[in-house]
């Protein structure tokens, strides 16, 4: 399978996860969570890049990327200006914030907040034919079904994939991002 991503090739992808890797130090993360979102924000783009839809997950050939992000706005204007402007596959990605899962409607990627992180199985079943890439960073978020978790390891940002929750959603998610992941499956 041929992925296009906007000029951004698979060793781009890996130096801008390294570099984005490096999260500031305890005492800078006490007094602001920016640098650590803005990581992260980073991350939710490139996770655009590298994840593929059905065909049936778009109305039309140019209809955006919806990124949402239900409940609490961890990013501030981070992630705004992660994507502002950007485009992938010819698509532009559109932000939304909802208060709460409950008001999440039809969208791509899915960033659940802690909060909102348990409605998980009630906001899938809002989607019976193709399922947004869920994210969120609650311990057991990808073995409750959710496809991608962020965690800090030794002051790093990183992310684990549950490999079996992206195909029941219909997600196709290139070798090249799951290369930087911890995989998780549905028996771990």
């Amino acid at each position: 399978m041929k992925w296009e991503r906007d000029g951004l090739d698979s060793a781009a992808l890996v130096a801008a996860a390294v570099g984005f890797l490096a999260v500031s130090s305890a005492k800078a993360q006490e007094s602001s969570q920016a640098p650590e979102y803005r990581i992260k924000a980073a991350f939710l783009y490139n996770f655009t890049l590298y994840t593929e839809w059905p065909s049936t997950a778009f109305e039309k050939a140019d209809s955006p990327i919806v990124l949402a992000i239900a409940g609490e706005d961890p990013f501030g204007k981070e992630l705004d200006a992660a994507v502002r402007g950007k485009t992938v596959r010819g698509r532009p990605i559109e932000l939304r914030r909802f208060g709460s899962a409950s008001e999440v409607v039809s969208c791509h990627v899915l960033y659940l907040s802690a909060s909102e992180a348990k409605q998980l199985p009630q906001v899938l079943k809002r989607f019976p034919d193709t399922k947004p890439l869920t994210v969120a960073e609650t311990e057991d978020f990808c073995r409750a079904g959710g496809v991608i978790r962020f965690f800090v390891d030794q002051n790093k940002v990183r992310f684990e994939v549950n490999t079996d929750a992206a195909a029941r959603s219909r997600l196709k998610i290139s070798s090249k991002l799951l290369h930087l992941a911890r995989i998780v499956r549905d028996e771990d």
